[in-house]
């Protein structure tokens, strides 16, 4: 299975609500997704299948050329996390998607100067491959590209994976919500990055990005 990370369409919407379903129940809500797609205060991303895996997009291709035209410190990344070779898995890594070509999704919502991760999740057999932390990736791209100072979320305070790849991403704990989540009443972490456009966090990052690659290959990122 090839996996592309790019945003939200409308004929994904089904998908990504089967997987919130099999995520979240029995919190699942039928997030409003279409209204969303044209929301300029919250973006989604979706993990997915190549449709078309005989050629790169053109719109990767072309976007990789003009980021490294503009000579920026990390454009040999940049393009390679854009255009470069498709396939972040082999075939031999993970099932194939078969028709369900949507893998997972993540969603934002920009809020002053705080973009908030408010799910991210993976379709249950493809967990444990890489597919959260390249949503994740992408969304501190959507971050930055909008201009936002950090990250934030919220986590189960059980979900000690989650909270592992988040401080891996520079994001650290700043608080609890008592009883946040209503199935339980369990309580959530909040977490939250140091500035991401700091040279601190931008050095971290190219370097968590260049990790990733050395790990799955290079992927194919739309935002």
């Amino acid at each position: 299975m090839e996996v592309s990370i790019r945003r939200l369409r409308a004929e994904d919407i089904d998908q990504v609500k089967e997987i919130e379903r099999e995520a979240f129940a029995p919190l699942f809500m039928g997030n409003s997704l279409k209204r969303d797609l044209n929301n300029r205060y919250a973006r989604y991303l979706v993990a997915c299948q190549p449709e078309n895996e005989s050629s790169e997009p053109a719109s990767c291709s072309a976007q990789s050329r003009r980021e490294e035209a503009g000579a920026a410190p990390d454009a040999s990344l940049w393009g390679r996390m854009v255009g470069g070779v498709r396939g972040m898995f082999g075939r031999d890594v993970i099932p194939d998607a078969g028709p369900d070509n949507i893998a997972g999704y993540v969603g934002l919502w920009f809020q002053g100067n705080e973009a908030h991760i408010t799910e991210i999740a993976v379709r249950e057999r493809l967990r444990g491959n890489g597919i959260g932390e390249l949503l994740l990736i992408g969304s501190v791209r959507v971050a930055v590209e909008q201009g936002s100072a950090v990250l934030t979320l919220e986590a189960r305070v059980s979900n000690f994976i989650a909270q592992r790849l988040y401080e891996k991403y520079g994001f650290q704990e700043v608080g609890i919500r008592k009883n946040y989540y209503s199935d339980n009443r369990e309580d959530a972490v909040i977490m939250t990055t140091s500035p991401i456009h700091t040279p601190a966090y931008q050095e971290k990052f190219r370097g968590l990005q260049e990790a990733f690659l050395e790990r799955w290959g290079d992927i194919n990122i739309e935002i």
